[in-house]
């Protein structure tokens, strides 16, 4: 059965950026999802995001047709679904995430019953989790916060 995951953007901007898509962490997990070892859950507002992040990196240059492929791949391959919006709208969860805007993936996690929220974002994503556990609690269920390098490293994909 796959791992359900919610990647955060940061993951395909470091796909994008990577020198090297055999040993880049989100590389392997872009694999993973075309193998079917990870489902990926996504929704209308995160896929806008993806798409007008990386079109804005590369937008006019050499990378645009990667970053293309990166997008159609992702949507082709992940579940779209429609969250209710459980975190955007607690004030107290977004005054500790502070950026509401990344609320949306914890919406999708939540709503998709995901097991891993991955992310490059340690400035409002990561910082949320616990770190000694490394979860996040979402009213009695807890979902796994990691960076592509420890999501990679504790699934041992390749």
């Amino acid at each position: 059965m796959a791992i359900r995951v919610v990647l955060d953007t940061s993951i395909l901007v470091s796909a994008l950026k990577s020198r090297n898509s055999q040993r880049s962490p989100a590389w392997r997990i872009l694999r993973a999802l075309v193998t079917g070892k990870v489902e990926n859950y996504l929704s209308r507002d995160i896929y806008e995001e993806m798409s007008r992040v990386l079109m804005e990196i590369a937008g006019g240059t050499e990378k645009e047709l990667l970053a293309l492929q990166i997008l159609t791949l992702v949507k082709r391959k992940s579940t779209i679904i429609s969250p209710k919006p459980k975190f955007s709208n607690n004030h107290e969860f977004l005054e500790k995430l502070k950026d509401p805007d990344d609320a949306k993936f914890f919406d999708v996690a939540y709503s998709a019953n995901a097991e891993y929220i991955i992310s490059e974002n340690t400035k409002h994503i990561i910082q949320m989790r616990d770190e000694k556990t490394k979860t996040y609690s979402f009213n009695g269920r807890k979902v796994k916060i990691l960076r592509a390098k420890e999501f990679i490293e504790e699934l041992s994909l390749k």
